[in-house]
């Protein structure tokens, strides 16, 4: 009987700590980098995103996909109110290898965002980059 309730008691935990992390994962999705350039050249279909290149200013000024705006991972949850009208709409995130991104697409979930896409970074796909 103990043992039965310490196998219930571990198995009710392992199911909360699986719930808990679905709702970080649920409004993220990937996006393939020919999809996120395919975006980018209509000009209907980019003004439904805002792309966030979440790397440190000196990479971005050294090459960025068109269009995006720079907030580095570290400053993401500092600069929320800057993209707040984005909640409920269409954001994609960018980095150099898809860690950071990821770690920013997670924390604008957490802010409330519902509509994020970790897009391949930029030394994963051939981007054409502005500086």
């Amino acid at each position: 009987m103990k043992k039965t309730c310490i196998f219930l008691i571990f198995l009710l935990m392992v199911i909360f700590s699986a719930s808990c992390n679905t709702k970080s994962t649920e409004n993220i999705t990937r996006m393939d980098g020919s999809r996120l350039e395919a975006i980018l050249n209509d000009e209907t279909e980019r003004e439904k995103y805002l792309v966030i290149d979440v790397r440190e200013d000196y990479e971005y000024k050294a090459g960025h996909v068109p269009y995006a705006i720079n907030i580095s991972v570290q400053e993401i949850e500092s600069r929320i109110s800057e993209i707040s009208d984005w909640k409920e709409k269409n954001v994609i995130v960018i980095c150099r290898s898809g860690k950071r991104s990821r770690t920013a697409a997670e924390i604008l979930v957490k802010h409330g965002f519902k509509k994020i896409f970790d897009a391949d970074g930029v030394s994963k796909y051939n981007y054409k980059l502005e500086k």
